[in-house]
């Protein structure tokens, strides 16, 4: 019930802002109640609980079999003062983010396509045939989807809220983006993909996202100056909505100092009482953060003594699959896991080609003390804290830093059984391949030697949690809301 209150809540706000933005107008109506199910992946209860909200706040007038209408009247000025807030305190970050969403979406864009088949070209080919500037939004959702990854529409889904561009409908004349030559744009995409000329179609992609997405993007940040004397709101990835943030946070920076050697093989955490005043949360936050790791197989805690880590190297506990806070966080591992697959190779090249001479060594340091001291384990990580921590754009910092912290629930798996030799060997020619490529400067080698590393793994780990009891469908459980688009709505 908690759950589907803030599922309602993300539709009632969703709604709510559209309204205020003059995207619905009075006398306009709002989509079907098995539309928005259908789009937002959330059940007909949740929607209703948020409709129902709007109608006694005066915003819409619904009844049942008739369509649900807007009756809220606002006056264009009232409009732009809501809409001017809500840019000036977020533009800042708009060309950072469009770049870093770019880095990351981009080899899924390309990747999607190489999936579609005649039937998903044909529901592309509708689109092109429109006249309406959402087309462009179904075009990139539909596109995504073809992925069947939800923490890629998540990302997705959250950026274009962070821009507004669920929210805007201009007029003729007043439009962010040429409609017309979107939506020949999409034609050529299509016409590419049918043609299978993938290189051509990659960068028609970056083409069509630039003229889309970026030309929106330029516009605002030149008509919309930001806030003065307002604190700026920046972007962040909240896939945890539906879920006690602190609690799962807390759980994963526990598990980064464990693995990062906080905390000696076999010793124990300090107090219940010590660690909340330590960290600034209560007691019971803390019981229920320990309870997480204890079911990952991350600690073990001991009647009467305390609770017991588990370190790099160490052979841990086997997380209890049976429960589905652990079956939801593995979902989480495997779908960062995958976005790693198709965004690591960029992401750290346009990291490293920013990076300074100092930073680089300073990783190049890592790896080597790891190596030495048989961590070659943590090679992997220690490239994605460097992301984290160097990436010349905040957002990609942003979004790394969430996945690495996704990332991280994954590594109870691999200590918990006898391993995989042919991983272990790839692990420490990868760790090998950073160092040498670091000291010579070969970026692309070591651009290259991660997307082998993470390419070699992840079926690997897939085929793992599979052994285990997870279903495919287990494996792809929502983060959270997010927009779908499907062959009926194009």
């Amino acid at each position: 019930m908690q759950s589907e209150q803030q599922y309602s809540n993300l539709v009632y706000e969703y709604f709510l802002t559209r309204i205020q933005f003059r995207y619905y107008k009075c006398g306009d109506c709002l989509p079907s109640i098995d539309t928005l199910c259908r789009e937002l992946c959330v059940s007909a209860q949740t929607v209703k609980m948020a409709l129902k909200r709007l109608r006694s706040e005066g915003y819409i007038d619904m009844h049942n079999g008739r369509s649900t209408k807007v009756i809220f009247q606002q006056d264009q000025e009232t409009s732009n003062q809501c809409i001017l807030r809500y840019f000036s305190c977020r533009i800042h970050s708009f060309q950072d983010l469009f770049q870093s969403v770019g880095l990351i979406m981009h080899p899924l864009l390309t990747e999607s396509f190489y999936r579609a088949d005649e039937r998903d070209l044909a529901c592309l080919a509708r689109l092109a045939e429109g006249s309406c500037t959402d087309d462009v939004l179904h075009f990139f959702c539909f596109v995504l989807q073809k992925i069947d990854n939800p923490l890629v529409m998540n990302l997705y889904w959250e950026a274009s809220i962070y821009w507004g561009l669920l929210f805007l409908k201009h007029d003729d004349g007043k439009d962010l983006n040429d409609v017309a030559l979107l939506h020949d744009e999409i034609e050529h995409c299509v016409l590419l993909a049918e043609n299978k000329e993938w290189n051509q179609l990659a960068r028609q992609l970056q083409i069509f996202r630039q003229d889309s997405i970026g030309r929106a993007v330029d516009l605002l940040t030149q008509r919309i100056p930001p806030a003065e004397n307002v604190e700026h709101i920046p972007f962040v990835w909240r896939i945890y909505r539906e879920r006690p943030q602190v609690c799962y946070s807390l759980a994963a920076w526990l598990l980064h100092e464990i693995y990062m050697g906080c905390y000696r093989v076999a010793e124990f955490l300090p107090s219940y009482e010590n660690m909340a005043a330590a960290y600034g949360v209560s007691v019971s936050t803390i019981r229920r953060t320990v309870k997480v790791l204890n079911q990952r197989g991350a600690v073990r805690s001991i009647n009467g003594k305390g609770t017991m880590v588990f370190g790099i190297g160490a052979h841990c506990d086997s997380p209890d699959f049976t429960s589905p806070v652990v079956r939801r966080n593995l979902a989480f591992f495997f779908q960062s896991f995958e976005l790693l697959v198709y965004s690591c190779e960029t992401v750290m090249q346009h990291c490293l080609s920013s990076a300074s001479r100092e930073e680089k060594s300073r990783l190049t340091s890592q790896l080597e003390q790891d190596l030495a001291h048989g961590r070659q384990e943590l090679s992997l990580w220690r490239c994605l804290l460097f992301v984290t921590k160097c990436s010349p754009l905040k957002g990609i910092r942003e979004i790394y830093g969430r996945i690495y912290s996704l990332f991280l629930w994954g590594y109870p798996l691999k200590a918990s059984h006898d391993g995989n030799p042919a991983l272990d060997e790839a692990i420490l020619r990868f760790t090998d391949t950073m160092i040498q490529g670091l000291k010579g400067d070969d970026i692309a080698g070591c651009c290259q030697a991660i997307k082998i590393l993470v390419t070699q793994q992840f079926p690997a780990a897939e085929q793992y949690l599979l052994n285990q009891g997870l279903q495919p469908e287990d494996l792809r459980l929502n983060p959270s809301i997010r927009l779908l688009i499907s062959d009926e709505d194009t």
